[in-house]
């Protein structure tokens, strides 16, 4: 079994795109950050299914109904979550 390690820069994307939505709407905030628990919890599951890029360094799994990824690498038995990024971002200056 696998552990999260959620780093600083992630949890501030985090809170910075969930105080964004919540200013578009009464609780999409709430839900946004409902639908990354979801992805950081299959991640932790089976992070091997999703695919490696950036010299095999790094992986990227979508967050469900918002244009997010949540980009991490394995470190062994731990998952290390780098960012939770917009997908109009390049991933390349947050890794």
């Amino acid at each position: 079994m696998y552990q999260l390690q959620i780093l600083r820069q992630a949890r501030e994307d985090m809170r910075s795109a969930a105080d964004w939505y919540n200013t578009q709407q009464t609780n999409l905030g709430e839900r946004f950050l409902s639908e990354v628990i979801k992805t950081l919890r299959l991640t932790e599951l089976n992070p091997l299914h999703y695919e490696a890029k950036f010299n095999r360094q790094f992986r990227f799994a979508q967050v469900h109904n918002f244009p997010y990824l949540v980009i991490f690498k394995i470190k062994g038995e731990l998952v290390v979550i780098n960012a939770v990024l917009h997908t109009s971002r390049n991933p390349k200056k947050f890794i």
